[in-house]
């Protein structure tokens, strides 16, 4: 069964792998406590924490998987939440507040700010309740004498102890939350200005690009030149052998562009089979340079499925004119370009 539950976890956003881990930690540190109040000789106490064990076990083991494949952690949530609740109102209750047992409770605050799947009612009733509760328990500590009288050496532990566990865990729980959310940030940010077929820059992020640069002073001085490339008679092979084949010559050639060119350069979808490469600081001739390698490149190189498909591409490309000369302009002489070189042949560089 946990075989299973990391398995599924590996194909999961972090959300649901920082609450499983969460879960074994709350499990763990229950069973440290049973074995604490052992040594304390506190029965109920152990009663208390066995039965903590056995309800993050059932989460574990008979709540986990569901809540996995149904998106649904609810019935979890509600169970470590009055666990935690129960837990402290009860220790509370037999040995004080100067055990520092409430303090765990206090997590629960932060939690309906990270959980994803709450509705808002959800967040504010979870929120309200621990406020009520957290009254309740300092409340019941400062008008009821403990039913058990630790020394003051154990009670002190025991606070200190648990003081320094709370910091803890609401630590090390924003620090997984803020790391992991990065992460999936990124990854967002990455979905969003990648072509997701080729993994090539899509036409947003190059927009994003320019804009920039035409924004900021020092970017005039810098020189840049576009190539257009259009692959020949791609309707063709879409219609002969189908649009997954299409697919496989998109991506064999984004592969051509990437190993052909250097990391620094742009190279984008710019739409359907139209592609998009950006150099900087180059001029006409290492312009026209560049083009012709990537033509016989791809003419010399793509094959897809053993078909004996023949890939080739017509290339338009541009310079600014002049350094105010906006990337819009550029792009329509280097579309132009790229439509008289379709026009008188294909499979041939027309450079403006």
């Amino acid at each position: 069964m946990l075989s299973i539950i990391l398995q599924k976890l590996k194909n999961e956003n972090f959300y649901w792998t920082i609450g499983f881990y969460v879960l074994v930690l709350a499990a763990s540190t229950h069973f440290l406590f049973i074995l604490l109040f052992v040594f304390l000789d506190i029965s109920e106490l152990i009663i208390l924490n066995i039965l903590s064990v056995i309800i993050y076990l059932y989460c574990i083991f008979g709540l986990a998987l569901k809540a996995i494949d149904t998106k649904d952690d609810s019935l979890i949530g509600w169970l470590a939440y009055f666990e935690l609740i129960g837990h402290a109102l009860i220790a509370t209750y037999y040995i004080g507040l100067e055990s520092g047992f409430q303090y765990y409770m206090y997590t629960l605050a932060a939690i309906p700010f990270f959980v994803w799947t709450y509705k808002p009612i959800i967040r504010l009733i979870r929120l309200l309740g621990i406020i009520f509760f957290a009254i309740l328990i300092e409340y019941i500590g400062n008008n009821h004498s403990p039913l058990i009288v630790l020394n003051s050496i154990d009670i002190t532990f025991l606070y200190y102890m648990n003081l320094t566990f709370t910091f803890m865990i609401v630590s090390g729980i924003s620090y997984f939350h803020t790391v992991n959310a990065n992460i999936y940030q990124k990854l967002l940010l990455n979905q969003s200005t990648k072509d997701p077929l080729t993994n090539l820059f899509n036409r947003r992020y190059v927009d994003d690009v320019f804009e920039n640069k035409t924004a900021s002073p020092s970017s005039k001085k810098d020189t840049f030149g576009l190539l257009l490339i259009d692959i020949d008679s791609f309707k063709k092979i879409n219609d002969t052998y189908g649009h997954k084949c299409g697919d496989k010559v998109l991506i064999e050639l984004s592969k051509v562009l990437n190993n052909n060119l250097r990391d620094t350069t742009i190279i984008s979808r710019w739409g359907g089979e139209e592609f998009l490469v950006i150099l900087d600081n180059t001029n006409k001739v290492e312009l026209q340079y560049v083009a012709e390698r990537l033509r016989l490149a791809v003419e010399n190189a793509i094959m897809v499925e053993d078909k004996n498909i023949k890939i080739t591409i017509t290339l338009g490309g541009a310079l600014p004119i002049h350094k105010d000369e906006t990337f819009d302009s550029v792009i329509i002489r280097a579309d132009k370009a790229l439509y008289r070189g379709k026009e008188t042949g294909k499979n041939q560089i027309n450079i403006e």
